[in-house]
């Protein structure tokens, strides 16, 4: 791929940046989580090309990793061409970042996204007039219905293989005093013979006169030399703020925006229909972000979820978890002659284990699709700036809200997520309290204890309260956190609320598709080879029959592998209400938090092979073969044990995969240990609470 030529995907977020990357290559990757620079092949008539998408950034510079990183790409690849997406019903904010591309003097292609909305709202765009004032060619698409998708991808294709000009970024008029200063910075720069720099000498004068640390740093570390330039920098700032009044990083950003407001008010026409919407969002927003009646509406949306994840998702679980019985039982019969072991493996193993898993994808699926049409509508913006006054006094970021959300679906992508906080402090102890979000693999198992313990009036409010508490725990901790090992780091939360817009019905199957897709191929991977080795781990070592002295292959018998560990901790874990069948199931939740739902079915839903039914009445047959894994648990365990399990399993035992890339963002071992090491005291202590507690009131 890297012969191929290069072309990046640069915009801000919520610009649909992500939705045209797929609309163009034909893949399905989640809008709005890109996090680091993304590959894929672009195949078009001229030949392929290498598209490359960046996270959304509303400019260029290093004040957050998301900067740092599409600067260091944008110099890194020297691209043949670069995309600058905008939202066209946005212009006076999105074309910031376009404009700031003159620097580099790339060949730059503007497009206009969104642009069947914009036109709904009324909106007439002069194309032709803005590609002479901006310098470079433009072009019109809307991501979500297809618009102008061939079109732009032709044009990728001839430019970044040569047979097409798209033009590059016409200098801004910032005015002669400006001028003069640039052309005087970028002279001495030249003159001093630095060592070669990725970043253009203008891109540099432009970050010195807005004062920029990283940037003045790199020069003072030049010795002599660099003093002296630094001096001349000094002097044109003083020049520029005592002819303006006001600082040279303002007054920058004052020229940018008044090119901006120029160019649109040259080229973009009509508003009525623009201020139209403008009414309707405001008028939902005074609802959905009301520092009162917005919580209440957020509460009772999340409460209706869980509701109809329950209401519509239990009889499709149910359907699948007696197809996959009833596949068990086939596959026992076609077996009956073969191996013990072989039956024991393939229906105990393989299809009680794994398939105790993917029994529950209807209400997962429910719960995505919901989320998903939250995201897409434009809704979860708002809760961000909801809960922004409420994550700044339990000691987290405004935008820690982002990630957390994302927890909810899976912890690894909401780690990657928290490099969109500035400060690291800010962003350590977001990705600290991240693995006390409910993902969705604990969704699998809470699923499947509720609906075998609790009463079918009290489940919603017991998996809503589950999902309440990790919540709560985490920003107990974090308050924690930020007072004593963690202080200071705060900023200001700024973020654009996008529109309020109805997703297109391809973008948002696609969008479900992909989440519930991911969870069914770790079924179908990791999690079959987990099921496999945990029922080594129940079946071995053999348990011999007591009159022939033969080797019998049963599974989860008392002296198994998987019952000596458990029962290595189970003094100490009684206290929660756990024995060591629970323990057991707990130790596969390291790897992955479905295994711990493959463990129980492995545990409480084998049957027996048809050695082991051999001097067994009817009667006798009949009850041992009912122990379905519901009806086994619900057996096996009341409420209160219930109760600990869930907590521990909610706040205990991160998974493998969320340790390894906390270690990878944090970068530090000592961090991540200390982490792990808390979540599992907190968790077990929190567990034994619930117990202790739920046994007296059930006594």
């Amino acid at each position: 791929m890297t012969d191929l030529p290069q072309a990046i995907l640069i915009g801000t977020p919520h610009c649909g940046k992500t939705a045209l990357f797929n609309r163009l290559t034909r893949t399905n990757r989640p809008v709005g989580m890109t996090v680091e620079e993304v590959h894929e092949v672009l195949h078009t008539e001229s030949g392929d090309v290498d598209l490359i998408d960046l996270p959304g950034v509303y400019r260029l510079g290093e004040n957050s990793p998301e900067e740092a990183l599409a600067m260091h790409c944008l110099c890194r690849h020297r691209p043949r061409l670069v995309i600058s997406v905008v939202d066209a019903t946005n212009l006076d904010v999105q074309l910031y970042l376009t404009l700031q591309l003159w620097h580099f003097g790339w060949q730059v292609l503007l497009v206009l996204n969104m642009a069947d909305a914009a036109v709904n709202a009324g909106l007439r765009f002069d194309v032709r007039r803005m590609e002479e004032l901006i310098g470079v060619r433009v072009l019109r698409t809307d991501a979500f219905h297809g618009t102008g998708i061939n079109r732009l991808r032709r044009l990728i294709g001839r430019v970044c293989h040569g047979l097409a000009e798209s033009g590059t970024i016409r200098r801004p008029a910032y005015g002669e005093a400006i001028d003069r200063i640039f052309h005087i910075l970028t002279h001495a720069y030249e003159s001093a013979q630095f060592p070669p720099h990725d970043e253009p000498p203008t891109y540099i004068a432009s970050r010195l006169l807005e004062g920029n640390s990283r940037m003045i740093a790199h020069f003072a570390h030049h010795g002599e030399k660099g003093q002296r330039f630094l001096q001349i920098v000094d002097d044109c700032r003083d020049s520029l703020a005592r002819e303006f009044g006001v600082s040279p990083a303002e007054l920058l950003t004052d020229k940018r925006y008044g090119v901006i407001h120029g160019l649109v008010g040259e080229c973009v026409h009509g508003n009525s229909g623009e201020w139209d919407a403008r009414k309707l969002t405001l008028a939902f927003d005074r609802l959905l972000t009301h520092r009162y009646l917005g919580m209440i509406v957020f509460v009772a949306i999340m409460f209706f979820i869980f509701y109809i994840s329950f209401a519509l998702g239990n009889p499709m679980v149910e359907a699948v978890q007696s197809a996959f019985d009833a596949l068990a039982e086939r596959v026992s019969e076609l077996l009956g002659d073969g191996h013990p072991l072989l039956v024991s493996l393939i229906t105990g193993g393989v299809i009680g284990g794994a398939g105790g898993v993917i029994s529950f994808v209807p209400t997962i699926v429910i719960l995505f699709a919901c989320l998903s049409l939250l995201e897409a509508t434009g809704y979860m913006a708002r809760v961000a700036f909801l809960m922004d006054r409420f994550m700044h006094k339990m000691g987290l970021h405004g935008k820690s809200f982002i990630p957390m959300l994302l927890g909810f679906s899976c912890n690894v992508p909401a780690v990657l997520a928290t490099r969109s906080i500035e400060s690291r402090t800010d962003r350590l102890v977001t990705m600290f309290v991240l693995p006390w979000m409910n993902c969705s693999a604990r969704l699998v198992v809470f699923t499947l204890i509720i609906q075998a313990l609790v009463p079918e009036q009290w489940r919603t409010l017991t998996l809503w309260s589950l999902y309440l508490l990790g919540v709560v725990v985490a920003v107990i901790i974090a308050r924690l956190l930020k007072s004593t090992l963690f202080r200071g780091g705060d900023e200001l939360f700024i973020m654009e609320l996008p529109p309020y817009r109805l997703p297109s019905l391809r973008g948002y199957l696609m969008s479900v598709w992909e989440k519930a897709s991911g969870y069914l191929k770790k079924a179908a991977t990791f999690i079959l080879f987990g099921s496999v080795i945990l029922w080594a781990f129940n079946t071995f070592p053999l348990r011999e029959d007591a009159e022939g002295g033969a080797p019998q292959a049963q599974v989860a018998h008392p002296d198994c592998y998987a019952a000596r560990i458990g029962r290595l901790f189970e003094p100490v874990s009684q206290y929660a209400g756990m024995d060591w069948q629970a323990n057991s199931a707990m130790i596969g939740a390291f790897s992955a938090k479905e295994l711990l739902v493959t463990q129980l079915c492995i545990l409480f839903h084998a049957g027996p092979d048809p050695a082991s039914e051999v001097g067994m009445s009817d009667e006798e047959k009949s009850a041992y073969e009912e122990g379905l894994t519901r009806e086994a648990i619900r057996n096996h365990y009341n409420i209160p044990q219930a109760l600990g399990i869930m907590v521990f399993a909610l706040l205990a035992l991160p998974c493998i995969g969320t340790v390894a890339v906390i270690r990878k963002e944090s970068g530090s071992w000592g961090f991540t240990l200390m982490q792990f090491l808390t979540c599992n005291v907190v968790g077990f202590a929190a567990a034994v609470f619930v117990y202790q507690i739920a046994s007296l009131f059930s006594a």
